[in-house]
This record gives structure tokens, C-alpha cells and sequence, in this order.
């Protein structure tokens, strides 16, 4: 270990410094407090052994601006000194001393005070590594965090941009939707669309989980379905008297071809369709919550038979069910982002709420239904995040 030694007596530091070197350290000197702060500023020692009383700056001072100077590497800082008396102990180890030694020591005795300070500096120096290599793993894990954080904005982003734009889309039903997006992003997506010059399509789904993996699923879901309204495959086979595919259907394919397993999750979801002209329609419902027909009376009655969700099994049936629309009727889509919404005290938001709000709104505007849904959930939810995605789809019969 390279060691400096400050001391006025020349004597002294030969004597020390010889015996220092026999014991196989090199040795650094300085004849006074200000020569051996020199030292230190310019060399990384890690080791000192002053003497108290010196001239310009006393091994005290030494000591103090030292300990003051903050250095990356820690430095073990000896005194030595004539003085044992307990308020010099006290004054010395307010200073920062490490150890003290009187100067009639005996040689095994500073022997064994050298070992005792290696181990000090060896442990320091296994913390300081550790500590460096904490800061490493840290600033990697920021910059993975912050990569996961700029694929879920492109996530969030890319979901966003497959959600409807226009409300337009047919003079006959009016369209209005609501869409939350979670804290932690999640997997509900829906849309509607022309299958023909009468008939309005829509889906309302909400992918298990959280996260890209939900998110991205969501995507495909959306990204399929536009492409099979292109190819034609959402239209009712050449020699069926229907115009459009059974919703039953449509959901049968997708649970072929989409069976979660380790890298898909599963999915629950609505899809169906209504004729404009007639306002009948039919659906199908695969383990997402049960829409909601809210009469122009103020009713609401709730549609389906609950189902599989697609992907979690193969093989299973599903069902359609018929619904008409009357003018001013609407159809009411929801993910469970919205029943399960909890307040300060966890009370979830339950669907008798939802219902209340769809019969109270019933005179209003389909638009002003989601904007009071969704000033009514953040004052139920307060200042807490949104656990879930907060997803609502609402067509009515003009």
C-alpha cells in the first residue's frame, strides 16, 4: 500500500518510513500539513499517518480538510500524536480521525493498526465497486425502462389510431364512443363499419392483460377484422338468404384462429351488426359484458348469453342473439374497465350505476351519455389511476 507521512521531524519520518518499507509499503513524505495536502490533491492515497503538532496546517486541520475534500476514494487517516488524554480523543475523532497512535507506539502494535486499516480500505474499495457496478445496472435498467416506456406510447399510439373518427358513417344510426386509456396500457379496441348499403357492422372487444402484449393483440384483432370486411369474408355466404355473416360465425372463426396460449391471451368480445333500414340486428356475445338495450322509455334491458371467451378454448359454440332498435333505442357496448372502476375505498362501480346513467340519459344526445359516463367515473375514481382500459361504444336509432 502506498502511504503518506506527514511529519515535521525529519527523524521521525525516516524512522517510520524505513519500517513502513521493510513491511513492504511504499512510502510518501511530507514535512508539513500544507506540503501533504499538496500531495493528496494531486495523488489518490489512500492511506495517512500525520502528526498532530505540525507547522502551516496541523495533522487536526489535515485531517478536517480531508475529510471535507469528498473524494470518491475514501482515505484512512492515522494520527499521531504525544497527546492521550480523552478531550484530545474526542477533538481528534470530530476531525475525522480514523486511529490514533502515541508517539512511544510499539512496531507490532502500528503492525496490527496498518492490518486493521487494509481491511477497512480492501472493504471500502469492494463497496465502491459494488456501488459502481449498482449505478451501471441502474442506468441500464433506466434505459430499459425508458425503451419500454416509448413502446407503450407506440403502442398506446397505434391503438389510438385504429379507433373511430367519423360518427357519420350511416344517416340512420347515430354513433358515440368513449375510450380511457389505462395507466398501464391495455387491450380494449372496437369499431363500426358498412357491410353494405344497410347493414352497419360493429365489434367491442377487450384482450386479457395489460401491457404491449395486450395492446398489440388488440391491433391484429383490428387490423383482421378491417381485412376481412375487405375481402368480402364478413358477407353472408352466395347461397344464404342473409346479406352478412352470422355474428356466431365470425366469432367461431376467430376462436380457430386465435387460441391463446404462452405469447396470445385471450380476448372477450361483442360482435354483430343491424340493419338500418329495419333497426333489427343480431349479435354475439363471447365473455364480455353484457350489452345494455336502453329503450327510448328509460328501460334497460341487458342482451346475450354470456359465452366463451375466444381463444380460451376450442371447439365451443356460439350463439347469436336477435335485437331490434326502435327510433331513439340505443345499443350500449362497455368494457369492464367501467363496472370494475374503484373509488378511494375500492368500491367497485358496478353495472346498477352504468344502468342508472343509460336511463337517465335517455333523452339526451348519445354523445352527452359518454361525456356524463365519463365526468361520473372521475369523480368515483378521484386522483387514482386508471387500472383498466374505460371503453364505451353507443349506437342509437335515430
Amino acid at each position: 500500500m502506498r502511504i503518506l507521512i506527514a511529519d515535521d521531524a525529519s527523524d521521525a519520518r525516516e524512522i517510520l518510513g524505513r519500517l513502513l518499507k521493510r513491511w513492504g509499503h511504499e512510502v510518501v513524505t511530507a514535512s508539513n500539513g500544507r506540503e501533504a495536502w499538496e500531495i493528496l490533491r494531486q495523488e489518490p492515497l489512500r492511506l495517512v499517518i500525520s502528526d498532530w503538532m505540525m507547522p502551516e496546517i496541523d495533522g487536526l486541520e489535515l485531517c478536517r480538510r480531508v475529510r471535507e475534500a469528498q473524494w470518491e476514494h475514501y482515505v484512512y487517516f492515522i494520527l499521531l500524536t504525544a497527546r492521550d488524554d480523552k478531550e484530545d480523543l474526542i477533538e481528534g475523532m470530530t476531525a475525522g480521525a480514523d486511529d490514533f497512535l502515541t508517539k512511544s507506539f510499539n512496531f507490532e502494535e502500528l503492525r496490527v493498526r496498518l492490518r486493521a486499516a487494509e481491511r477497512i480500505l480492501s472493504l471500502e474499495s469492494q463497496l465502491a465497486s459494488r456501488n459502481s457496478k449498482l449505478e451501471e445496472t441502474n442506468g441500464k435498467l433506466h434505459a430499459a425502462l425508458d425503451r419500454i416506456q416509448q413502446d407503450l406510447r407506440a403502442a398506446a399510439a397505434l391503438q389510438a389510431s385504429l379507433l373511430p373518427k367519423d360518427p357519420n358513417v350511416s344517416p340512420a344510426v347515430a354513433l358515440a364512443w368513449l375510450f380511457l386509456p389505462a395507466t398501464e396500457i391495455g387491450g380494449d379496441i372496437f369499431d363500426f363499419f358498412r357491410l353494405n348499403d344497410r347493414d352497419l357492422g360493429f365489434y367491442h372487444l377487450d384482450v386479457a392483460g395489460h401491457g404491449v402484449p395486450s395492446a398489440m393483440m388488440s391491433v391484429t384483432l383490428s387490423r383482421t377484422l378491417s381485412a376481412e370486411l375487405g375481402e368480402g369474408h364478413l358477407a353472408a355466404p352466395p347461397a344464404d338468404e342473409r346479406r352478412v355473416k352470422a355474428p356466431d360465425a365470425v366469432v367461431a372463426d376467430l376462436n380457430r384462429r386465435f387460441q391463446s396460449g404462452e405469447n396470445a391471451p385471450y380476448f372477450t368480445m361483442v360482435y354483430g351488426y343491424i340493419d338500418t333500414h329495419s333497426g333489427r340486428g343480431e349479435l354475439c356475445q363471447a365473455g364480455h359484458p353484457h350489452p345494455l338495450l336502453a329503450r327510448h322509455d328509460g328501460r334497460v334491458e341487458q342482451v346475450g348469453h354470456g359465452g366463451f371467451a375466444v381463444g380460451m378454448l376450442e371447439g365451443v359454440p356460439y350463439d347469436s342473439v336477435d335485437f331490434t332498435l326502435e327510433s331513439g333505442d340505443r345499443l350500449i357496448l362497455y368494457s369492464d374497465g367501467i363496472t370494475d372502476c374503484r373509488n378511494a375505498e375500492g368500491e367497485s362501480f358496478e353495472l346498477e350505476r352504468l344502468i342508472g346513467l343509460a336511463g337517465n340519459c335517455i333523452d339526451t344526445p348519445p354523445a352527452s351519455l359518454t361525456t356524463r359516463v365519463d365526468d361520473t367515473l372521475r369523480r368515483w375514481r378521484g386522483a387514482g389511476e386508471i387500472e383498466d382500459d374505460i371503453s364505451l361504444l353507443v349506437l342509437q336509432r335515430r
